[in-house]
């Protein structure tokens, strides 16, 4: 049984085996009450830069994830530690592809006031894709649901 096996894992592709491992590193963040309460004394992130990567459509099982990252920079003298803030994000203008938004609020690990979101979605083959242009308003949340000022961010590739 064992020489089967392991003729099986020899002869079929890794590939077929195993999807792809890469998942985001942000989480759902928890606020009391899921209807936010805009609080425009939160001031918005500052975002510090946003990159994009398209998928490349080869045979490697995550070859087909876009990727898109947005790194954050928490404001001094706001009352809050990066770590009690969540974010919401919306797109105001274009089209995102489907599934690259999470709904709710989310956070991702934290060094100091800095933070990085990191976005994947599913997308085309190179030969089907279309530029993506699209505006992101993305606001802080606390944990008592209330939601800061917007920043918008442009995302294009």
């Amino acid at each position: 049984m064992k020489l089967r096996l392991l003729f099986l894992l020899c002869v079929l592709p890794a590939q077929a085996f195993a999807a792809c491992l890469f998942t985001s590193n942000m989480t759902p963040f928890p606020v009391v009450h899921p209807s936010l309460m805009d609080n425009p004394s939160i001031p918005p992130p500052e975002i510090e830069a946003t990159s994009v990567i398209r998928g490349a459509g080869g045979g490697a099982s995550c070859d087909a994830l876009g990727f898109l990252s947005v790194q954050i920079k928490w404001p001094r003298g706001t009352g809050y530690d990066l770590d009690e803030i969540g974010f919401e994000y919306r797109v105001v203008d274009g089209q995102a592809p489907e599934g690259l938004i999470p709904e709710g609020v989310v956070a991702s690990p934290v060094s100091g006031r800095k933070a990085e979101h990191q976005f994947t979605w599913e997308d085309l083959p190179p030969q089907q894709q279309r530029p993506m242009r699209l505006v992101l308003e993305v606001r802080a949340v606390t944990r008592d649901s209330q939601r800061g000022a917007p920043v918008r961010v442009a995302v294009t590739q």
